[in-house]
């Protein structure tokens, strides 16, 4: 080999400059944005799934609610009417029960101090019995 052979060869062709470049951060943040926007749908569609389970649940428990209402009213009805002043005196006089012509009297107590009324005189009930038992058949 020549010389200029040897001198070509030692001395690599021309290269260009080289020059400092920034990384390439582009890259990373398109990965960022995919992963995030990937990251959000999939939170607002587990949170759709929670909600409409949760809404499931909301319109069980109405259902329950309109249910035990329903059947609170029937029984107050079924109560009202059993408790009825009306029935009551029906059915006391199928069983035969009759008005007594007389007020039941007390039981005096020997020894026991009567109860002493506004006016004076002795507190009874028992005054005014045939006055009010005859409005007791008209009540509610």
């Amino acid at each position: 080999m020549t010389q200029a052979a040897l001198v070509a060869r030692a001395r690599p062709a021309a290269r260009p400059a080289l020059r400092v470049t920034a990384p390439r951060r582009r890259a990373h943040i398109a990965v960022f944005v995919v992963v995030a926007t990937i990251f959000a749908l999939v939170s607002a569609v587990v949170f759709h799934v929670v909600l409409a389970q949760s809404q499931l649940q909301l319109d069980g428990l109405d259902r329950k609610i309109d249910t035990a209402r329903r059947e609170y009213e029937e029984r107050r009805l079924e109560v009202s009417t059993l408790a009825s002043p009306q029935r009551i005196i029906d059915q006391a006089e199928a069983l035969g029960l009759v008005m007594p012509d007389n007020p039941p009297s007390y039981i005096v107590v020997p020894g026991a101090p009567t109860p002493a009324a506004e006016g004076g005189g002795t507190a009874t009930t028992l005054d005014e019995w045939k006055k009010v038992k005859r409005h007791l058949g008209d009540g509610p």
